[in-house]
């Protein structure tokens, strides 16, 4: 039951204007995707904080990618690179199905 924080950088990727942005987030160990996405939603794009929804989060390493279930705890997940070894980012991504 032990709570902690730490801070975390975030990418943000925009397929439309093309751009890539980063934003540094202090976050709880207790944080789930779900509030992560909300917070990052306010901090990287205002205007689409309302749909919050059409964006998920991944966990991106050198060959590969996977995409973050709404309860899982990013805070705890990137603590479990550095026993592993591993280098990686979190990328908020426009889910794919919004694309079409």
């Amino acid at each position: 039951n032990l709570v902690f924080h730490g801070v975390i950088r975030f990418y943000f990727e925009d397929y439309t204007e093309g751009s890539v942005a980063t934003k540094c987030l202090r976050v709880c160990s207790s944080s789930s995707t779900r509030e992560v996405i909300e917070t990052l939603s306010e901090k990287f794009r205002p205007d689409i904080e309302k749909q919050s929804t059409d964006y998920s989060l991944y966990e991106i390493h050198k060959y590969k990618e996977r995409k973050l279930d709404l309860g899982e705890r990013p805070l705890v997940i990137q603590l479990s690179w550095t026993s592993n070894n591993r280098e990686g980012r979190f990328v908020l991504k426009k889910k794919q199905e919004s694309l079409k």
